[in-house]
């Protein structure tokens, strides 16, 4: 069985020998026997699982992958960027230079274990069990993806990586309604980023959709739908639409809006944009990502009319900022034109 690139990313735990006896089953139909029957039951779970959950992150993708892990530990190194002046550069003939030493560091994590499960009735058995493990795992792989993105995203926000914010706002409590995203404020981050030294990445932009409507119908953005089908568009993949000057933007609903509560007025949600260089984050596993799926009757006596079975997941991530020169947050709100979404909801 081929792997996918989703194997690699996730990093899933897949027994070779439970994957093979559900690949037996499909070849040879013999599905009659319990065992082989929870196989496959297993190996669909983990195939629904693998497809549908590393799109679902958009946070992680980007993550620079942890170097060294111990006990309850992720470490990551961190090199400072050398600025050697010219003339400590200049050699002289039969002169060996002394060189400069980099100040290379290590940023270290402590994991966090997450998990989560469903119970599966025994009447949707009856029908449609096959459907309802693939279904399952397509919802926990979802669930999955927006929790560790939540989580890198605390990480983020835990930090002290530079914000900036919208309008004439001067900090988050400050920001109005007006205060939304525009293309200025994208331009600036990217500058900011660009000025910590030369490099030829495209840097990365993750926004909320709902800022990405207001930073698409700014006045400031009015040629951006004109950079929406450039020569390299290959369509929407794993959150990104759509690229500009030296950066590309990314979408997810996973990015987390903070909630602020004046005492004068009634709380509103601010949004943040995180606009990045390679290196500004690790992301690190110390448990591989696992999925499971319990039959009915597993639980013994806790259910001796055999009328659960269960899927889940677990796995233990770690994040950390490497470098916070390399990544900005744009705080901003979202704008107020949205009832037209309570009407599909």
């Amino acid at each position: 069985m081929a792997t996918t690139n989703w194997a690699d990313r996730w990093q899933v735990a897949i027994s070779n020998a439970s994957t093979q006896a559900a690949q037996n089953v499909m070849t040879s139909g013999n599905i009659n026997d319990v065992s082989n029957i929870n196989d496959f039951l297993t190996y669909l779970l983990q195939k629904s699982f693998l497809e549908n959950g590393e799109p679902s992150t958009v946070f992680m993708q980007f993550g620079v992958k942890a170097s060294h892990q111990g006990y309850k530990s992720i470490t990551w190194p961190r090199l400072w960027v050398m600025k050697t002046s010219l003339s400590d550069a200049a050699l002289v003939e039969w002169v060996t230079p002394d060189g400069h030493s980099n100040v290379v560091k290590t940023v270290t994590a402590v994991p966090v274990q997450l998990g989560d499960y469903s119970i599966i009735s025994d009447v949707l058995d009856v029908e449609t069990l096959l459907p309802i493990i693939a279904a399952q795992g397509r919802e926990l792989a979802n669930n999955a993806g927006r929790l560790i993105d939540e989580y890198i995203q605390d990480t983020l926000a835990n930090s002290s990586i530079g914000a900036m914010y919208a309008g004439s706002a001067t900090s988050r409590a400050t920001l109005t309604a007006a205060d939304t995203m525009d293309l200025d404020l994208v331009l600036k981050a990217c500058t900011f980023l660009a000025s910590q030294g030369q490099t030829g990445e495209r840097f990365k932009i993750i926004m909320h959709p709902n800022v990405f409507l207001d930073y698409a119908k700014s006045s400031s953005t009015n040629t951006w739908l004109n950079k929406l089908i450039y020569e390299d568009f290959k369509g929407v993949k794993d959150g990104f639409v759509t690229a500009w000057v030296n950066y590309d933007i990314y979408i997810s609903a996973n990015v987390k809006p903070f909630t602020v509560t004046p005492q004068e007025w009634d709380p509103f949600q601010v949004f943040p944009t995180y606009a990045f260089r390679n290196g500004a984050y690790g992301v690190g596993t110390l448990q591989n990502l696992q999925t499971f799926y319990k039959p009915f009757g597993a639980a013994g006596t806790e259910d001796p009319l055999n009328q659960r079975a269960t899927v889940g997941w677990k796995c233990m991530y770690g994040c950390a900022v490497l470098n916070d020169l390399f990544i900005v947050r744009i705080e901003s709100r979202a704008g107020t034109d949205y009832a037209w979404q309570e009407s599909l909801s």
